[in-house]
């Protein structure tokens, strides 16, 4: 099982757990984190969850050969888990506090603003890696912070710290290592204070409203095929030969 779910005082803790792999995502890591959000969403005895990473990392992102690769030999992305539905599909709209620390990169950390509240580890590391691959990357532009950081980092790819990401308005908390599930749960605990259908409400406002926001930026590209494109096709294979297992650089050595 590569993502937990336990509930402890009516907070439900969903953890990746691929600690040896930095938590990099396969298709069914995403597809056990929208099962993980389901369950939440219908859970009488949680009203709050916290997504966090085991092991040395929130997550590095997506997993270079059974995602990236896989869309690259399929001509496609259309076959690719992804987990927004699980966002803004929901009967009950639950509050979903991301506690990051170590990398949070690519797809990661697109999970990551999924959530209402990021809660980030002052080492913590992040990185819109996609652009990198030649993916535009529009869809994040309304859930990275302020316009210009967010159009910044959107473009050069280059990687900020927690600090920075504080700085733009995308942290809610930063707090010492170690210490971004607790930090989690004090928040967890503090918004089941007030009443929740209220909370709930405020949820479902702000993820329909960044939705609609990133819809319109998608609605403006130009028809553009990834998976087809030369250039991302020789950048995937560069990132591929760079984080085998051995290789200087791997992120399974990091």
């Amino acid at each position: 099982m590569t993502v937990g779910y336990e509930v402890r005082e009516q907070i439900a803790y969903i953890s990746f757990n691929r600690p040896e792999k930095h938590n990099a995502l396969r298709d069914e890591d995403i597809a056990g984190l929208v099962d993980a959000l389901g369950r939440l969403d219908v859970d009488d005895g949680a009203h709050v969850g916290i997504v966090f990473g085991q092991g040395p990392s929130f997550s590095s992102g997506g997993d270079v050969s059974e995602r990236l690769q896989r869309s690259m030999d399929e001509g496609s992305t259309s076959s690719r888990t992804t987990e927004g539905d699980a966002f803004t599909h929901c009967e009950n709209w639950k509050p979903v506090i991301a506690a990051v620390h170590g990398y949070c990169l690519g797809h990661a950390l697109g999970t990551a603003l999924h959530c209402d509240h990021l809660v980030a580890a002052r080492s913590s590391r992040f990185q819109v890696t996609e652009i990198r691959l030649g993916l535009p990357t529009v869809a994040l532009l309304p859930r990275l912070g302020r316009p210009a950081f967010a159009n910044e980092v959107a473009m050069t790819g280059r990687m900020f710290g927690a600090e920075e990401a504080w700085e733009a308005g995308i942290v809610t908390r930063l707090v010492d290592d170690g210490q971004h599930v607790e930090a989690a749960t004090e928040l967890a605990a503090q918004i089941l204070e007030s009443p929740q259908w209220a909370v709930r409400q405020n949820v479902r406002v702000r993820r329909l409203v960044v939705a609609e926001a990133a819809a319109r930026h998608l609605a403006r590209l130009e028809n553009f095929d990834w998976a087809t494109s030369t250039d991302a096709r020789d950048a995937v294979a560069k990132l591929a030969a760079r984080v085998q297992p051995g290789a200087r650089g791997s992120r399974a050595e990091l």
